[in-house]
């Protein structure tokens, strides 16, 4: 477990200098969260990390550096040989013997004229040489689709001699190659078997951690939840017969026993707090929808404005005994007001404890292929034409391969067009590869303890917002947990709606809207459908035209079919 991270107080030319860490042991691993996090949360403008902050997060890790982003290969080019040497002295303060100079072999003429100096220094600094081979893909014929990879970032073409190329020789060379090319240093093979012997530590899955939800009657969570959702049930009896008071009160006991026993109290309470917060500050919530829509607890807190019971909704299919995983809620908020759920939530919990979600952008077939061919030089109009031959399906995406294999037209202008035959051979290697990193367009996670504690925080420059570096699958398994917040446009056109009649009329009340009302259910039987939630594609009109519905059951049930 590893990473490279800029080192910001070293630069020449404007290119900044790299330190690489290993991770030793545990306390190695939470270090490098730290100092990864540092790197992109730094107030510099720049990502990277000072020297300065290296010191108090050293224990653990192996450093290590060299190749073309060395530091000492950058002050010794400005002939900086007094500060190159006090930068040794440091490291070697810092670090002690885990402090390391990487050789590369992998013909780089800058890197190269400098080996014999960085190996002096290292002889009279007693620092030992690894030797590494900088990889940058699996096999020798991934050049090319490497190098193609390094022009769509940098938005050039291969034929542009001033763009930064690739390097035929940083493909994952074997155990045979490696002794081959240190055979003259061969102390540096048995210096990276003992560092990697050296380097015990994994991170493991870990169980979901909730953070603490404190109570001003100091109860425990699970204490708090039987008192609140009880307290929240008892405020909804003023209709209720007492036969159906036994029923729903038999229906929470039994709910919250759940809830209790797979130790969920605390997630009820702080989605409860957040939606509560929302509806006291006047910003619009949605009733409930997904699974979640089916517990009467979630309906007593004040989560979901549906009565589970009277549509016969099942609490199992949103957190089942039998099947432990983490319960969800889909909690939809005004779009303009959101952040202020999330603010409050930062607030509460402390900025720390609170992140977004990372998302990584892949490169998908049509976007594959159009990229590679502008890198390869291929007109546009005719890359275009084919792009748009390839089967697309959001629901169902195909792979390029896939598409290839059932699309007759696609094989035809392969086997004829050695240009586009060309630009496939790439696009196939490099599909799927992460284009570009953003964040999830609902989830937070909430942690129980600083989030770069338990995974590295990164921080979007286009919105300034901290973001885990960890995608949703993997924050969950390291112990966080995903709290939705989603943005809905139709709740604030709702807001704005009822602003509007508001102003002609005091007494309109949205809560208290008919669900019986004739007039309604005539515009939905024309299809007339537009700016309704779920309802309104072509498909859903024709579909309530033909139905001709007259009561919110069979609502319901097309949206279920």
């Amino acid at each position: 477990i590893g990473t490279s991270i800029n080192l910001l107080n070293v630069k020449s030319n404007n290119k900044i200098s790299q330190l690489t860490f290993l991770v030793k042991n545990e306390i190695g691993y939470k270090n490098l969260l730290n100092l990864s996090s540092l790197s992109h949360l730094n107030n510099f403008g720049e990502v990277g990390i000072n020297f300065n902050q290296i010191q108090d997060y050293a224990n653990g890790l192996y450093c290590y550096i060299g190749g073309e982003f060395n530091p000492l290969l950058l002050l010794h080019r400005e002939n900086k040989i007094n500060e190159l040497r006090e930068l040794i002295i440091d490291f070697k303060k810092i670090f002690k013997n885990n402090f390391l100079f990487e050789i590369q072999r992998i013909k780089d003429d800058h890197v190269d004229a400098f080996e014999n100096e960085f190996i002096n220094f290292s002889n009279e600094y007693d620092i030992p040489l690894i030797g590494t081979n900088n990889i940058k893909y699996g096999n020798k014929e991934d050049f090319s689709a490497h190098d193609a990879l390094l022009c769509i970032a940098q938005k050039s073409t291969v034929n542009n001699s001033q763009r930064y190329a690739s390097n035929e020789n940083i493909y994952f060379k074997s155990t045979e190659d490696m002794n081959s090319i240190f055979a003259d240093i061969p102390e540096i093979i048995n210096n990276n078997l003992n560092i990697a012997l050296s380097c015990s530590y994994y991170p493991e899955e870990t169980k979901p951690q909730l953070p603490k939800f404190e109570n001003n009657l100091n109860l425990s969570a699970e204490d708090y939840l039987l008192k609140v959702s009880k307290t929240g049930l008892d405020a909804k009896f003023k209709k209720f017969n007492i036969q159906e008071i036994r029923k729903y009160n038999e229906r929470l006991d039994y709910e919250n026993k759940i809830i209790i026993r797979m130790g969920f109290a605390g997630y009820f309470l702080i989605v409860a707090d957040f939606v509560n917060w929302a509806k006291d500050n006047k910003i619009p919530v949605g009733p409930g929808r997904g699974s979640g829509a089916g517990s009467l607890v979630a309906w007593s807190l004040g989560i979901t404005d549906l009565d589970p019971l009277k549509y016969n909704l099942l609490f199992e299919r949103f957190l089942n005994p039998e099947r432990v995983s983490m319960p969800d809620f889909d909690i939809d908020f005004c779009q303009t007001r959101r952040d202020e759920v999330i603010e409050y939530v930062r607030k509460k919990y402390g900025s720390e404890c609170v992140a977004h979600i990372i998302t990584f952008g892949t490169l998908a077939s049509r976007a594959a292929v159009r990229d590679i061919g502008r890198v390869l030089e291929v007109p546009y109009g005719e890359v275009d034409s084919f792009a748009k031959l390839i089967p697309f399906n959001p629901s169902n995406p195909l792979s390029l391969s896939e598409s290839i294999k059932t699309e007759k037209s696609l094989q035809e202008r392969i086997n004829n067009d050695e240009r586009i035959s060309n630009v496939i051979d790439v696009s196939l290697k490099i599909e799927g590869t992460h284009r570009h990193a953003s964040t999830h367009a609902a989830g937070v996670v909430i942690g129980h303890e600083k989030i770069s504690e338990v995974v590295p925080l990164y921080k979007d420059q286009n919105t300034n917002i901290n973001a885990t570096q960890f995608s949703m699958k993997y924050v969950e398994k390291a112990g966080l947990i995903k709290f939705d917040f989603l943005g809905l446009t139709t709740l604030s056109i709702i807001e704005d709606c009822v602003k509007l009649i508001v102003k002609n009329s005091q007494k309109f009340i949205l809560d208290k809207i008919p669900l019986d009302d004739a007039k309604t259910y005539d515009q939905l039987s024309k299809g007339e459908t537009v700016g309704i939630f779920q309802l309104e594609s072509s498909g859903m009109g024709s579909v309530l035209r033909q139905l001709q519905p007259d009561k919110f059951e069979e609502i319901i049930a097309v949206v279920a079919l």
